[in-house]
């Protein structure tokens, strides 16, 4: 799958992809945020992807008829939907019979691997990084010029290399103006310099961030960059050591679709409410993007929702005053909400996996772009 983008980004690197392939393209901009990217070609083909930026949008049948109707009065030669978010069921099944293509992140990153358009992808992920890295730096204080750098990926390496460099300069003036200070007191004496128990020669607190930085970006660009592997720190992509994995129910049936992600932690805050995972144990915490795709209303309750370790399923963690599904877990027609969950497993658990034993059937896919957090549920629903 490949990353999430800004909004503008997205169309823009469709527009780059229909580009790379020989289209001349130009984006067309809609009342509701949407996007038509139009695309001609040498031999006379007329193309559109019809664009819907976000990552909580929800494709409907409704929206792909109304393409269909487009496409069909203005002679397009091919049509194609593209998406942040989801394609409900209905959407699939009009695409599958007017032959409409239908692009998620997923379908997205298969596109850029067999059409060999990695470098493409590489202009807004790699410059995002870059452009949020260079950010952080001036944040810190860190001096970094606004010259502008090469691209690609000699132009990537040469860019960390200056960031870092700027890093490392800024950090040994820092400790070298530091070296030497030592405070004894207590807080209240502390001098306009703002001191707290530097011993000689320690490192300010201020340069951590700036290492810290430094190694990150090693790790996640330049090592790809030069072909060295993405590294993880501290543990993402493993969810802190737990990999965690579900099972789709339904397959191309399914009602409803649940964009997942999670993460390991012993303690939860909601509402300024703290939750301890019992004696040996640890939490699951599990936030979904669920769309119910059918034309009647639809139960998606967390009693259905289980987590399998070794063999043994756990159902949810009931939180005392704190929920984060809808009222009896009931979706409407078309309705798209974010809903969380919570299980508690044993403290050594080094794999776990996401399972739905209710009736219907969902289609599970984990989505990196969620944050999984506890919030409180809208009562409304």
């Amino acid at each position: 799958m490949i990353p999430e983008l800004e909004p503008e980004e997205f169309v823009s690197f469709l527009a780059d992809l229909w580009s790379e392939r020989g289209w001349e393209v130009s984006v067309k901009e809609r009342a509701d945020e949407t996007r038509f990217v139009v695309g001609k070609r040498g031999d006379g083909k007329r193309g559109v992807i019809y664009v819907f930026p976000t990552t909580t949008a929800t494709v409907t049948e409704r929206h792909l008829k109304q393409f269909v109707r487009f496409c069909r009065k203005r002679s397009i030669d091919v049509a194609v939907v593209a998406t942040q978010g989801a394609f409900a069921e209905g959407a699939q099944r009009v695409a599958a019979q007017r032959s409409v293509h239908l692009l998620d992140r997923s379908k997205l990153a298969d596109t850029v691997e067999e059409g060999d358009l990695q470098e493409v992808l590489q202009r807004y992920t790699e410059t995002s990084r870059l452009d949020a890295l260079t950010q952080r730096l001036r944040d810190l204080g860190v001096p970094v010029s606004t010259d502008a750098l090469p691209g690609g990926v000699s132009g990537i390496v040469a860019t960390v290399a200056s960031l870092v460099t700027a890093a490392v300069a800024w950090a040994s003036t820092k400790i070298s103006g530091d070296v030497g200070v030592t405070y004894t007191g207590n807080d209240d004496d502390a001098d306009e310099s703002g001191a707290r128990s530097l011993a000689s020669r320690s490192v300010p607190l201020a340069v951590v961030p700036v290492v810290l930085i430094v190694a990150l970006v090693i790790g996640a660009m330049v090592g790809p960059a030069v072909g060295l592997g993405a590294v993880s720190p501290f543990g993402a992509g493993s969810d802190g050591g737990v990999e965690v994995s579900s099972v789709s129910t339904a397959g191309a049936n399914a009602t409803l679709d649940a964009y997942w992600n999670a993460r390991i932690t012993d303690s939860l805050t909601v509402n300024g409410t703290t939750y301890d995972a019992p004696e040996g144990q640890t939490f699951v915490l599990v936030r979904m993007n669920v769309t119910n795709g059918a034309d009647s209303p639809t139960q998606f309750d967390q009693t259905a929702l289980s987590i399998e370790v070794s063999g043994e399923r756990y159902g949810h963690q009931p939180l005392d005053g704190a929920t984060g599904f809808p009222s009896a877990g009931l979706f409407e027609p078309g309705e798209n909400r974010e809903v969380w969950t919570v299980f508690s497993v044993p403290a050594d658990t080094e794999s776990a996996t996401l399972l739905y034993e209710g009736d219907g059937g969902v289609r599970f896919e984990r989505s990196t772009s969620l944050t999984p957090e506890a919030t409180m549920a809208d009562k409304s629903g």
